[in-house]
């Protein structure tokens, strides 16, 4: 009765014990025991089983452990087999665990397998024990003892029987094989695949590849486990996910590739390295005092261990045109550098790369956060500063085209520069190194690993400049393209110059793209940057179906005295998508303006390198016209004259110019821009006027630019600059203030010498308007201080011509016979009235007047523009004299009425004497003189 009340005390002393030996739930590796590799396995199926009672049997199936500087945890794994009818109890027996360097320590379920107090008939369970196993750091010579209860025994134990492992045993899975865990409830296949070891900025680091599949049923997120690399000394070195693994979903079913990445001693051999899978878990822990309280403690126990693959070749280089697969969160991505190019600036190479990611996985993936820099035979590394990895996600089968740039000193080996991808930052637990007899844990300090990702031969070329009429072919994110450079031109802008090129640009691909909305740069020669671009598209419609082209104008500034010998155009798309709005005016075009859109620098569109091409403009002789090819906007443009308005300080040079509408519906013409041009090169900004109306099929439109030039200039072989007027990216209107121009031509001009002036008789031009005055008389009475001027004249205007503000005015002056002059302006349409024979008077004072007996007065004619005048017409007319009448004898005498001018005869042109006849009597005056022309 004793020994059975004793055998009751200690049975539910077992019972508490393993119903509290654990609170957090940890997968056994006794789960996967059956799968284990073949080299383990054999091993330990060589033990004998040990039988507990008639038809029940347990094997020993592994043996983990997990050495670290805090203590070393032992794991071992019992299959126990029932072959007979009833359940069998496990509280029928227990095992202790005897290590060659410590005591025996009684094996206590995982936290998992706590439960699992019954193996059912006909049945085999595996259950995993574990034991702290303090600084034991191998498992060779271990003894396993199974125990069954015995009252009769003086402990109440008898030993059924020890498995003794063998000294060659392993507990790592043979090298390139796989191995079966649970973690949760999530079964997992682990095979390691690849093992390097980098040298990187004097440091040494070991890069492990480790392929996982998901043979659950559930979603596996980032899987709970430690990694561990050991040596073959037994050292023991922590791995961190590399920055690509750490967002880690796997799909049922999937399988997908992880990277661990370690700081290693330089002098760490590299055979026989293994790799260790633990888990961290919580077990609970009692006193022998039943009334005491329950700790956790958290335990770090050993799952699973593999020997790894030989450390394979450490080259990271990527020769030219060759691709490096990435593994990204378990997905394949194919890199590539697709191109490079360089150009010289300097004393620097600019070297522009195009590289290539492509997602081949089968989800979406985000790229990391590579740092990207070129490095040089000669150890030098140079950063290339973009943001496109911070900020890319690539679908399934999406593929990004990355545009890579930075400078490098000539003086360097161009030919054997490399591109260096390196990942981002990640955080490793930094490792020591003990004898053969401790273990290595990870300490709490964090160090931040950069690790090359690969590093690219850069292929050694020039770049290759454009050719004008030959089209380049490109790839770019938004499809392939043809880009053809039509013209360059340089033109004068203000106290800088304007460059404008026109490309063609050709979906090359097999299907229609949209096209963003774009801006960018234009570089010469020394890195000389220009003003942020204007481009110009001749269409409003962003698609472009394949096969199909569009014409642009990128148009930039620059210092009048930069070299423009070596040209780089650079377009981006700008990340302003409010911009891509169709525009609803016909004279809005596509644009990428200047007003704060942001340009997506690290999407790159082109990159045009365009050389030695000829910047002239093209040259029109004189008296020929020139066409406007714009869409809309097509039209004829012809010199109708330029003339010279001379003054005391400055003179003006004039041209009108006649502009034909070539549309076949009615139109907006393009507003002009234009600059007078010397033989020496010298450049005057012109002003322009012209309608702001639109004109039908056919119509016409009178455009007049003028400049005030230096009376020093010669204008008789000034030419015209003239081009299309732009405006922020659009074709300009007539009321929009120009930014720039397209399309110009440099006209020869046909420049009057000053026109022959003419009797006002005649008619005058003042183009569209035609004046002439059909007569004038002077009347003067005798003794007055006025003569009265009575005129009639002609004005017509040419009304098939739209025009912008008429500048000119015209100035009749009236000299009277004592040579005193008087004047007044006259706006035509305004101050003159068009039609024929319109009268006109006007009065002529001075208190000189009273001593004049008649004589003749001159009108002179005058063309004014901006304050200078041409003559255009002078006539002498006579004055009239009437003497006041009073009483005399019947005979009078006779009165004569002086002249002092010489009279010319309109009908004749014959030249009559200074004389005259008067008449008496009544007082009646004849005319004794016609008027005449000076």
């Amino acid at each position: 009765m004793k020994k059975h009340h004793a055998y009751l005390v200690l049975l539910a002393g077992i019972m508490a014990v393993s119903s509290t030996s654990g609170v957090a739930v940890l997968s056994s590796p006794a789960s996967a025991a059956q799968a284990a590799s073949s080299s383990t396995g054999s091993s330990l199926t060589s033990l004998p089983a040990i039988g507990l009672q008639s038809g029940v049997s347990v094997r020993l199936s592994d043996m983990q452990l997990s050495a670290r500087n805090s203590g070393s945890i032992l794991t071992y794994t019992l299959t126990y087999t029932n072959r007979t009818s009833s359940p069998y109890k496990l509280l029928n027996t227990f095992s202790r665990v005897q290590t060659p360097q410590n005591g025996a320590f009684k094996g206590v379920p995982v936290p998992e397998d706590k439960d699992h107090i019954t193996i059912s008939p006909g049945t085999s369970q595996s259950i995993t024990y574990y034991v702290n196993a303090q600084d034991q750091s191998r498992v060779n010579g271990t003894k396993i003892s199974v125990y069954g209860w015995d009252f009769d025994s003086a402990n109440y134990e008898k030993k059924l029987g020890t498995f003794t492992l063998p000294a060659s045993y392993s507990p790592a899975v043979a090298a390139n094989q796989a191995r079966k865990i649970m973690i949760g409830h999530t079964p997992l296949k682990l095979k390691p695949e690849q093992l390097q070891i980098i040298n990187f900025n004097g440091k040494h680091y070991a890069r492990l590849t480790l392929q996982m599949t998901n043979l659950g049923t559930e979603m596996l997120e980032s899987p709970g486990y430690n990694a561990y690399l050991l040596s073959s000394s037994g050292s023991s070195y922590a791995l961190g996910l590399d920055r690509s693994s750490k967002e880690l979903d796997i799909q049922p079913g999937a399988t997908t590739r992880i990277s661990y990445v370690a700081a290693i001693p330089a002098h760490l051999p590299t055979s026989n390295l293994s790799l260790q899978i633990t888990h961290t878990t919580g077990v609970a822990s009692t006193s022998s005092d039943a009334t005491s309280s329950t700790s956790s403690t958290n335990l770090e126990l050993p799952i699973v261990s593999f020997r790894l693959p030989a450390v394979s070749s450490s080259s990271l280089t990527v020769p030219v045109s060759k691709s490096r697969k990435l593994w990204i969160d378990g997905n394949a991505v194919t890199s590539t550098l697709k191109s490079a190019s360089q150009s010289t600036s300097g004393d620097k190479a600019v070297w522009t790369m195009q590289f290539s990611l492509k997602n081949t996985g089968n989800k979406a993936v985000i790229i990391p956060a590579y740092e990207a820099s070129i490095a040089s035979a000669e150890g030098y590394t140079f950063p290339i500063q973009t943001k496109t990895f911070s900020s890319l996600t690539l679908k399934p089968l999406e593929e990004k085209l990355i545009q890579l740039s930075t400078e490098v000193p000539l003086q360097l080996k161009q030919q054997q520069l490399k591109l260096q991808l390196l990942e981002p930052a990640t955080t490793t637990a930094q490792t020591g190194t003990t004898s053969n007899t401790e273990t290595v844990a990870a300490t709490a300090s964090q160090s931040n690993v950069i690790l090359p990702t690969a590093f690219y031969m850069i292929p050694y070329s020039q770049e290759q400049s454009q050719s004008a009429q030959t089209e380049y072919t490109f790839d770019n994110n938004y499809g392939s393209f043809g880009v053809t450079l039509e013209s360059l031109q340089r033109m004068p802008w203000t106290t800088d110059d304007i460059v404008a090129a026109k490309i063609r640009l050709r979906n090359a691909g097999s299907s229609s793209v949209t096209l963003p909305e774009l801006g960018g740069w234009m570089k010469a020669q020394n890195n000389r940057i220009s003003s942020p671009v204007q481009i110009v598209a001749e269409q409003t419609d962003n698609s472009l179906d394949a096969g199909a082209s569009r014409v642009y104008y990128i148009v930039g500034r620059f210092n009048s005295d930069v070299d423009l010998a070596q040209l780089k155009i650079e377009l981006y798309p700008t990340t302003d998508t409010a911009s891509t709005a169709s525009a609803t005016n016909s004279d809005t075009i596509k644009s990428s303006t200047t007003s704060g859109n942001t340009l997506d620098s690290d999407n790159p569109f082109l990159s045009l390198y365009v050389g030695q091409t000829s910047s002239a403009v093209a040259k029109i002789a004189r008296g020929s016209s020139f066409h406007i090819q714009t869409m809309g906007k097509k039209a004829e443009i012809k010199e109708r004259r330029t003339i010279t308005y001379e003054g005391a300080s400055q003179k003006i040079a004039y041209t009108e110019l006649d502009m034909k509408s070539e549309e076949k519906r009615t139109s907006l013409p393009s507003r002009l821009v234009a600059y007078y041009k010397t033989p020496d090169n010298e450049y005057y900004e012109a002003t322009v006027n012209q309608s702001d109306k639109t004109v039908g099929p056919d119509g016409k439109s009178l455009i007049t630019i003028w400049s005030k030039l230096p009376s020093s200039v010669n204008t008789s072989q000034l030419t015209l600059y003239i081009g299309e007027a732009i405006n922020d990216g659009k074709v300009s209107t007539a009321t929009a203030t120009p930014t720039g121009y397209i399309n110009a031509v440099e006209l020869a001009l046909n420049t009057q010498t000053t026109p022959v002036t003419t009797s006002v008789s005649s008619e005058m031009e003042l183009f569209p308007y035609r004046f002439a005055i059909t007569g004038a008389t002077g009347s003067l009475t005798e003794g007055q201080e006025s003569i009265a001027i009575n005129m009639t004249y002609n004005l017509s205007k040419d009304n098939t011509y739209t025009m912008g503000t008429f500048g000119h005015n015209l100035i009749i002056q009236w000299v009277d016979p004592s040579g005193q002059m008087q004047e007044k302006t006259m706006v035509p349409g305004t101050d003159l009235t068009p039609g024929k024979s319109v009268p006109y008077a006007t009065t002529l004072s001075s208190s000189a007047y009273k001593n004049v007996k008649g004589g003749h007065f001159t009108i002179n004619v005058y063309d004014e523009f901006e304050g200078e005048r041409i003559l255009l017409g002078m006539q002498s007319y006579r004055v009239d004299f009437t003497p006041n009448i009073v009483n005399t004898p019947t005979t009078s005498p006779t009165t004569t009425i002086p002249s002092d001018q010489p009279t010319t005869n309109p009908d004749t042109g014959t030249s009559k004497g200074n004389t005259g006849t008067g008449t008496t009597g009544s007082g009646n005056s004849g005319k004794t003189e016609e008027p005449h022309d000076q």
